[in-house]
């Protein structure tokens, strides 16, 4: 089961969010303020931080660099961040902090879902922007690479075999993992440098895949053949993670085929005498009183105004709703001179 944090500090939102995901599966954690959501995930180390955007005292782009900046939680966690801002500056912001995505408000919630099993899953994700970062998460690696070379993947592991990746804690998960698969272990042994013979023989088999000649090169060399035989089968880390970068192309082209093959929806056009003619001035009477409800609706949302949470979100939600109208409504008609 995926864990999960929630993190807003609006009680009504927060829960009805969390209670969402909870009947969706996940482990769900609440977290009221920034302070508590970054203690809770530096200590439980949760599969994805999921980030309300706004936030009266504090920010939630400043809280994930900070958690970020934790080698273990870059490796095991990821970010969300459910914004209304989706202005380029933001998502640069996000994408530098290590946010690994910033899904837009109002959140469309299958969607959501989908996002988050993607990042439970460590699935590639694409970040919010394309931006050079210091910080690692699992799973990232250099788009720069030509899709048709095998090398793709090399940065990716480079980036997995450092000391701060495999460390003592890791060993530890390791060996306890293998006592629970009936493998007897010396209770002496050092740590330490099975972490450290560990990450040599890493190195080694990433050093040698790096000199490795390409798929190409090979091909060039040698005379052609149907295929391989069944002795034949991946002879490197190279080959496997090339095999998975081919099924995942194969999947891809499969979903793109459907989406292209969807035939659109016939639209029917009615005919001029059956058309309603709406009086301009209707029209800007109706966005005027549109326009005094949504202001009466943001006073009544002031702090401290309403008491029941309940009511407090259902006020947000028809406070958006009315904005969303009012953004829609055609603007009059220019009075010509």
């Amino acid at each position: 089961m995926a864990q999960i944090i929630v993190a807003d500090e609006n009680e009504g939102r927060r829960n009805l969010l969390a209670n969402t995901l909870e009947r969706a599966g996940y482990s769900v954690t609440r977290a009221g303020t920034l302070r508590q959501a970054e203690g809770t995930a530096l200590a439980t180390m949760p599969d994805v931080m999921l980030f309300d955007g706004d936030w009266k005292s504090g920010d939630p782009i400043d809280s994930s660099q900070r958690m970020m900046s934790d080698p273990e939680f870059a490796f095991k966690s990821r970010v969300i961040i459910l914004s209304r801002n989706a202005s380029q500056d933001y998502l640069i912001q996000a994408a530098r902090a290590g946010v690994s995505e910033v899904i837009v408000k109002p959140v469309d919630m299958p969607k959501l879902l989908s996002q988050l099993e993607k990042h439970a899953r460590k699935q590639f994700v694409p970040p919010p922007a394309d931006v050079e970062t210091n910080i690692g998460g699992g799973g990232s690696f250099d788009v720069s690479m030509v899709s048709g070379q095998s090398q793709w993947a090399l940065p990716m592991l480079k980036g997995l075999v450092t000391p701060e990746k495999i460390d003592a804690s890791f060993i530890e998960e390791i060996v306890s993992q293998l006592m629970e698969q009936g493998i007897e272990l010396d209770e002496n042994i050092d740590q330490n440098l099975l972490s450290n013979m560990l990450r040599l023989a890493l190195n080694k088999l990433v050093d040698e895949v790096d000199r490795t000649p390409n798929e190409e090169s090979v091909t060039n060399k040698l005379p052609s053949k149907k295929g391989p035989t069944l002795s034949e089968g991946p002879k490197s880390m190279e080959d496997v993670l090339q095999n998975q970068a081919d099924k995942l192309a194969e999947e891809v082209e499969a979903k793109l085929d459907e989406i292209l093959e969807e035939q659109p929806q016939p639209v029917t056009l009615l005919e001029e005498e059956e058309k309603m003619r709406i009086d301009p001035e209707i029209v800007e009477f109706t966005r005027l009183a549109i326009n005094e409800v949504y202001q009466l609706m943001w006073d009544i949302a002031r702090p401290n105004t309403l008491n029941d949470l309940t009511l407090m979100t259902r006020v947000e939600d028809a406070t958006q709703m009315l904005k969303d109208i009012i953004d829609h409504l055609p603007s009059p008609p220019k009075e010509e001179e």
